[in-house]
């Protein structure tokens, strides 16, 4: 067990995780046996790395904590386990610990049996916890705890108690925290996590897939803008198109591709068709990485939109913004969150005040009647991600922490 990272999140696989995925191969590749614990399993079609997958047949790694189910199953499930020593003698601590009486606890540890003397397990998102913590205070889960927090599980934290309770736990259990940029490091330290605790480790990508060689083609029209992401409100689409209509109205020749999926989706069609621009934003749905790869190839310039929503809750990071970038693209987009970390500012990309689409707008207008300009930040901007985001850079610094 020694050798064996256990990886748990809330799902597996999903569209947007990629980064999980990198990890996880990366560990693989390291020689390390691995393991995927997750809340929900699901289908393979709900991923952009099929071929991954299949390569190396994570789905065949996946397990998920099941109770029995039905009242004298339960009871016959539970004699079984009770009577093996280790179980009884965990099962008691634990009724202790929560001062009540359920099986679901013997169901468990049941589960966990397999993996407590595990080197590692790592952690995906805070909220994918449970029952961890539990089982290291009883003294069940011998292994090291790395956990990774991504931005929304820092937003999901509890307040108060609660949340001084929450600390306590890893300060006293986790090994290592790790944060995907500065900006949510500040975010956790504000919250009370210790600042000395939290190592910064940002998202990586393959730049041996998302690599382009030729250079933007500046010479053919129309101009062509494309952003990648869930359609929810954090990820602002509705400020690009808005932005878009300002351009369009100046007689630029425009064309605006949205790809992604989500809640959002009818609102922003409906503010297309308000807006007359409906033979300028076309919406792709949601993509795989070839498919992506594909569209970012043909484009002039990468929009990042991603802004505040009502809560004030901003996205930490942009893993669209590294490809997009590594596919030799420009970036403009909001001061929002942590996505500025992912950009070397007027030199790879611009960043304008959130929310603020005439500056947007005007930021487009420079790079689209500066070619010269827009060349040498899409050039600049695949040496960035290649030299400081590539996942074979990243993925040894989670590796380190497994050691």
């Amino acid at each position: 067990m020694n050798n064996l990272i256990v990886f748990k999140a809330n799902a597996f696989p999903t569209f947007s995780e990629t980064f999980i995925v990198s990890n996880i191969t990366a560990a693989i590749d390291a020689g390390f046996k691995v393991k995927i614990i997750v809340d929900t399993i699901n289908q393979k079609s709900n991923t952009s790395q099929p071929a991954i997958l299949e390569e190396y047949r994570l789905l065949d790694k996946v397990s998920k904590f099941r109770q029995p189910k039905g009242r004298i199953n339960r009871y016959l499930k539970a004699f079984q386990y009770v009577l093996n020593p280790l179980l009884f003698y965990y099962f008691l601590r634990y009724l202790i610990l929560k001062k009540k009486v359920s099986l679901s606890y013997l169901f468990i540890l049941k589960f966990y049996k397999d993996f407590r003397n595990t080197k590692t397990f790592h952690v995906h998102f805070a909220t994918a916890i449970h029952p961890l913590f539990e089982l290291k205070e009883i003294g069940f889960l011998k292994s090291n705890i790395v956990v990774t927090f991504h931005g929304y599980d820092e937003h999901g934290l509890p307040k108060g108690k609660p949340l001084k309770n929450t600390i306590h736990n890893f300060n006293k259990y986790v090994s290592h925290i790790t944060a995907n940029t500065q900006y949510l490091k500040n975010k956790l330290v504000a919250r009370g996590f210790s600042e000395k605790d939290i190592k910064v480790i940002p998202i990586g990508i393959d730049t041996n897939f998302f690599k382009k060689t030729e250079a933007i083609n500046t010479e053919i029209e129309p101009f062509k803008l494309i952003t990648v992401g869930r359609f929810v409100e954090i990820k602002g689409q509705a400020y690009g198109i808005e932005t878009v209509k300002l351009l369009k109205d100046k007689g630029y020749p425009i064309v605006y591709t949205l790809v992604g999926y989500g809640e959002e989706l009818k609102k922003l069609q409906e503010l297309v068709a308000k807006l007359n621009l409906e033979d300028t934003v076309t919406f792709f749905g949601s993509g795989n990485q070839d498919e992506i790869k594909t569209l970012l190839k043909e484009q002039h310039l990468f929009l990042m939109t991603s802004t505040s929503d009502k809560s004030e809750r901003c996205e930490t990071f942009g893993v669209v913004s590294l490809e997009a970038q590594a596919m030799g693209l420009p970036i403009i987009g909001f001061k929002s969150g942590g996505f500025p970390e992912t950009l070397v500012e007027g030199i790879t990309g611009i960043t304008v005040k959130d929310k603020d689409i005439e500056a947007m707008a005007s930021a487009i207008e420079n790079l689209m009647l500066n070619n010269d300009r827009l060349l040498e930040m899409g050039t600049t901007a695949k040496k960035h991600i290649r030299d400081h985001f590539d996942s074979s850079i990243v993925t040894c610094k989670y590796l380190a922490l497994y050691v």
